[in-house]
Formats: structure tokens, sequence, C-alpha cells
């Protein structure tokens, strides 16, 4: 049998190993349109101001071949796909080719979005970089490394660029991020944006909300002129991280069925609509667990993860990738930032007559050096107390906190439930009461309202 994949990042390696290991016999062949494999992207911004891009790779290409019997072809570019056929067209270093396959696994991931700024294309590794892919991170950090900027403008308040901007401020830079939303990272509360941005002030960081870029033009000195809906800024660099969206162009164009965001449509064994193809990774939508419709969020988990099912399920053994929640943390400065679940205003699109309560607690007992405070947000149902979401934002403790939140509303726990579990308490991890019981009891007494 001959398992063809599309894309050999987290979702297509974690398949095609998974397949090797399941059935040694099958003809396994990964096509990958870059030079690079099996890396850890999501430490892309950490690694601006320290250490070597290198780290971020998992696994070479040649211990792919050499000790797992993959066929791993680089520089592999597919460009079209026909279900019918069970054929895939693609460009190789020699020329363009057909490939023939019995069953086909699209891992191709997600791509940066480009906004509509003028000038962005022509100025792309000349000023302005984005951050990606490995081979995005290799320019950034050469430029940096070449010629350190004073002055960065960060295109985007996200993860990626709120990330990055430690980074870039580590480097000795005065960082501006532009945020076209009125709001920066609108899941927060009011208090728990508060506190972010008093961090980015804390680190010489503007923040521009509600504010878009009109332009970059370069300017005879080298450096960058940034036209923005609210004036007009110099940079010596900008980095664009407006998001990204899901590569699903070969799926569109093969009349494959869409979900969420444009996202490979999948079922819980991840196959798409046609027949002998299936689809995991960032590239392919997923269950929500709260509202059980499609939803796409890129995430390193669920990518692996569904690599692995895929695999499984392309060699006839069935079983059902899990929803998902999106749970997510990053770090800003001294910040952790987690979420997990529905947002109020997310609960209340998605039909919940929905909830939420805010507290301020320490991290730490009163009376324990170091530490800080933590902000905690729940969102529940309103009557039944079901717990819907959770927001955390402190110094410590925020981004595994959150996993017991995740815990909780697997189980269909409802803010009363999490308000008597047991736990842990210790004088330098936390308060006696532990900032989620604080939190479940103020849900409690919302939901009662």
């Amino acid at each position: 049998m001959r398992l063809v994949i599309i894309g050999g990042d987290a979702a297509g390696m974690s398949a095609a190993s998974a397949a090797k290991r399941m059935d040694p016999t099958a003809e396994v062949i990964v096509l990958e349109k870059s030079e690079d494999v099996s890396y850890g992207a999501c430490g892309l911004p950490y690694k601006l101001a320290a250490g070597a891009m290198t780290d971020l790779e998992v696994m070479s290409a040649a211990t792919f071949r050499d000790t797992r019997g993959i066929d791993l072809r680089l520089r592999h570019q597919v460009t079209g796909l026909d279900p019918a056929s069970r054929t895939v067209t693609v460009q190789t270093p020699a020329g363009t080719t057909a490939l023939s396959y019995d069953r086909l696994l699209l891992a191709t991931g997600a791509s940066v979005w480009a906004p509509p700024i003028e000038g962005l294309s022509e100025l792309l590794g000349r000023g302005v970089y984005f951050l990606k892919t490995l081979e995005d991170g290799r320019r950034l950090r050469e430029r940096l490394e070449r010629h350190k900027p004073a002055r960065v403008a960060v295109i985007g308040g996200g993860y990626i660029g709120l990330e990055a901007t430690e980074g870039l401020q580590a480097l000795g830079a005065q960082v501006t991020v532009i945020e076209a939303l009125p709001l920066l990272l609108p899941f927060l509360s009011p208090p728990q944006r508060a506190a972010v941005m008093a961090e980015a002030e804390a680190h010489r960081v503007t923040v521009r909300t509600d504010t878009r870029v009109a332009s970059i033009r370069e300017q005879p000195d080298g450096s960058l002129q940034i036209a923005t809906s609210s004036g007009t800024l110099q940079a010596d660099l900008a980095l664009v991280a407006t998001g990204v969206r899901p590569s699903s162009e070969l799926a569109r164009e093969a009349g494959i069925a869409l979900g969420a965001g444009g996202s490979v449509a999948v079922d819980g064994a991840l196959r798409t609509s046609a027949e002998g193809v299936w689809a995991a990774g960032d590239c392919a939508d997923a269950q929500h667990a709260l509202t059980g419709r499609s939803t796409w969020v890129p995430l390193a988990l669920r990518a692996n993860r569904s690599g692995k099912l895929a695999a499984s399920a392309m060699l006839g053994h069935q079983v059902a990738a899990p929803p998902i929640l999106g749970t997510a943390a990053f770090q800003f400065f001294g910040l952790q930032i987690a979420r997990t679940g529905l947002g109020l205003d997310e609960a209340v699109a998605a039909g919940f007559d929905a909830v939420a309560a805010s507290v301020k607690t320490g991290t730490r007992a009163h009376y324990y050096p170091g530490g800080g405070p933590l902000f905690t947000s729940l969102v529940g149902e309103r009557g039944t107390g079901r717990l819907l979401g959770a927001v955390m934002v402190g110094p410590e403790g925020a981004a595994h906190r959150i996993d017991t939140v995740v815990a909780a509303i697997r189980g269909g726990m409802t803010a009363t439930e999490l308000y008597e579990l047991d736990l842990v308490y210790a004088p330098p991890f936390g308060p006696s009461w532990s900032p989620l019981l604080t939190a479940a009891s103020a849900l409690v007494k919302a939901a009662r309202r």
C-alpha cells in the first residue's frame, strides 16, 4: 500500500512515523516543498535574541529516511490533486511529475496571512519579515545579527507578535506593536488587559491599537517609513505577525469540502469528503468540545495528535480524534497568559446563556516572598453553572493552572464542582484558597443571578 503525505512538519511526520510503526511494509512517501521538516515553529519568537535556530529541529530528514524507512522528498511541491484518479502533480527539482497513491494525507499546515499593505511584498527580506517557518526565522536572525535595529515595528498584537516583542526588546530595540483591533487580545477581561498593557509600558514597548498599516516605504538611509491610520512612524525593521490561514488551496481546487476558516473539513476519523483522502494538522478543522461545531485553531498538540490518528485511520484502525477547546498559553515578558474554552462573547455567540466572573488573587501565600497578582476569569452557563471557559494572566502559575479548567470542562463540571475540588496548597505555590477556587465561588454566585 502506498501512503502519500503532503507536508513534512508536525502532522505529516507524525503520521509518517506512526504509519511505518504500525505497518513496516507500507510505502510511505512524504512530499515537502521546503528543505525543513519536523521543527518546533512555536519556539521561533524565543530564538530571536539568543540560541541557534537549529535547536528547533526535532529530527533531520536523513534520520527519517535512514532509521524509519520513510521516503521523504524535500523541495517537492504538490501543485495539483485529482481524487478521482488518485494522483498528485508534483513540482520537483528535476521537473513536473505525477505520483499515484492508494491513500493520501493532506498535512499542508497553515500559511502567513499578508495584509494588503502597500510596499510589503517588495520589502520582504529587506527590512520586512515574517516569522512562520524555520527559514523565516533564519532570515530574520541573520538580519538581526548583521545589524541590530534601534526601532522595530511589530505589525500584529497576537501571540507571535507579542512573544517576538520580548526577544526584539532584549536586543536593545525600541518596539512599537501595531494592532488593527480596537483592543489588544480581545479575549481578556479589562483587569487582565490592564496588566498586559502595564507590562508593555514597564518594558518601554509602545502599543497602538485600532491602527491599520497603509504602506511601508524604504527611505534613502535604509530605514522604513510606516504610514498608519493613526500617523506615521519610523523603524529600522518591521515584523509582520498578522496571523495565519489554513493552507487548503489543494483541497479547494480538488472540490473537497471546507470547514471553519476555510480549513479542510474532516470527520471524526479525519477523513475528507474525497474518497481515500484524509487531512490533519493546521490545514484541517476540528470539532469544538463545547459547541460541537467545526472550528479552526492551529495548535501544535492537535497537529501531532491528529497526524498519528490519521495514520491509524488510513491503515484501517478507526480511532476518533478528540474534540478541542483551543487551549493556549504564551509569555509576554514577566506575564503568563493562558486560556481555554469560550470567552464570554464567544459563548453568547454560540447560543449559551453565559455569565463571567473575574477575581484578583496572589500567586503565592501573602507572606511568602515573590510572586504577584493573578487575574482569573471564568465563564459559565447561567442557571446550571456549567463551565465554559477560562483566562488567566499573572507572573506565574497561569499556564499550568489552566489545565485544571481544561479537565473540568471536558468532564462537564459545574462551577460548584470546581469549587469543591481538593486543589493543592503550599505557600510557595499559591494561597490556601486556590485562585481557581476563589474564581469558581464568584462564578457560582454570578450563575445564580
